[in-house]
């Protein structure tokens, strides 16, 4: 029979075995819970639920103080946009304006001139109100420089520089920002004579002409709380075209509607256009095959089927990922990452601007396909668009004609051939 202790003495070695193997089997578990933990946490934290409906508004015979309340709206998208700033987003609405402008301290938009103003800050230029400001800019020596070389009027507007007041200069800045760029703050190469900010009366933004005298409205008395007397926006309009402003008059679809109360949602249905319609890519970039994002003259060219994967072997990034900002290794997660993580790596030549708030504005699969679509566009769906980098891109331009000119057919083919591989944006 043998001894019984033995068999409790072979015993003992198995269980402290399988007790081992269950502790691996449990720490490994957790691992991995942690890493899905941290990697859903990086991913869009929202639903994937429609969007609310626009809010519709009548726009016609509206007071100054129901215009400058309609302006808000159009500008912020919500009636309290501290709220959102709090909370980590960027309060812009249908006109997008939020997008290069700061309206608050905590606001991070320096594209265009600030419409900050406190009265008693010691710095002088955040004392001013764009209210006080507009009476002074038609004044200027600069402005009369705008009117004398756009005597035969600026080529995307057709607009002659002719403000008189500061209600018709804010007119005149809506419908024809090329009018009078503010010194500092045009494009980058163009001397400071030519505005990144859109047409906002075109498309893709297409405010109408009420709307744009509501946002006017806003304007002119928003550091003025409860104060409309200096709303001159509607008086202003008609005396800027000289004809009478026709409320009435028929609009785009969805042009009597302001921003949805809450942000913009991209979602699995959508379109990329109709994504980086939502989501104000246009505001700042130019995107092949997409009709709304021609204008965008801020940040660099999306042409990520060329650019993210020499993104990530530039020296550039290889230091921003030896410094723990960057991560990405392949080109779908550095677009992926430049979209959720912008400030992960900033494309040299740029400034760290894009909003930072993405992660709540786009259901993961909608991310996924904005980004496969970017991948697909490369140096040859912009030249077949007709669109180019910008002058601070140190790639430089896409097409080189002086470079090339009166060389060999296969030498032309390859400078070509390292265009595109040396390509960014």
């Amino acid at each position: 029979m043998g001894n019984p202790e033995e068999g409790k003495v072979e015993m003992e070695p198995k269980k402290k075995e399988g007790g081992g193997i269950l502790v691996k089997i449990g720490v490994w578990y957790l691992f991995i819970l942690i890493v899905f933990a941290a990697y859903t946490n990086w991913l869009p934290q929202i639903r994937g639920d429609a969007p609310a409906d626009a809010i519709a508004i009548e726009l016609s015979a509206a007071t100054p103080e129901k215009l400058a309340e309609m302006g808000k709206m159009i500008i912020f998208g919500t009636d309290n946009p501290e709220a959102v700033l709090s909370g980590g987003g960027n309060p812009a609405g249908k006109g997008q304006c939020p997008l290069c402008h700061q309206f608050f301290l905590d606001q991070k938009a320096d594209r265009c001139p600030n419409l900050v103003a406190l009265p008693s800050s010691p710095d002088p230029t955040l004392r001013v109100t764009e209210e006080v400001r507009s009476h002074n800019r038609f004044k200027e020596d600069r402005y009369k420089q705008f009117s004398t070389r756009l005597v035969n009027g600026e080529s995307n507007s057709g607009i002659k520089p002719h403000a008189t007041t500061g209600g018709e200069y804010l007119v005149e800045s809506e419908y024809c920002p090329n009018c009078y760029v503010v010194e500092g703050f045009a494009i980058k190469g163009t001397n400071d004579m030519e505005s990144p900010m859109p047409i906002i009366s075109k498309p893709p933004i297409q405010l109408t002409d009420t709307e744009i005298v509501s946002v006017i409205s806003f304007l002119q008395s928003k550091d003025t709380p409860g104060d409309f007397s200096r709303v001159t926006a509607k008086e202003s309009w008609e005396s800027y075209f000289g004809k009478k402003l026709d409320s009435a008059a028929p609009a785009a679809p969805g042009a009597t509607q302001v921003a949805a109360a809450g942000p913009a949602i991209a979602l699995e249905s959508d379109t990329p256009e109709q994504i980086v319609q939502k989501m104000g890519c246009f505001a700042c970039h130019k995107i092949p095959g997409i009709s709304v994002a021609k204008i965008g003259m801020i940040g660099p060219l999306l042409i990520e089927g060329t650019n993210a994967s020499n993104r990530i072997k530039s020296p550039e990034y290889k230091k921003a990922v030896a410094e723990g900002k960057a991560k990405a290794r392949t080109p779908k997660e550095y677009v992926m990452e430049s979209i959720m993580k912008p400030d992960a790596f900033i494309v040299p030549g740029f400034a760290d601007d894009m909003l930072k708030d993405f992660s709540h504005k786009f259901t993961f699969a909608a991310l996924e396909k904005i980004t496969d679509y970017l991948l697909q566009q490369d140096v040859a769906a912009a030249i077949r668009d007709g669109l180019d980098r910008l002058p601070n891109e140190k790639e430089g331009p896409l097409k080189k004609p002086a470079a090339t000119a009166g060389l060999k057919r296969s030498e032309k083919l390859a400078m070509d051939k390292n265009s595109i591989g040396s390509a960014g944006g």
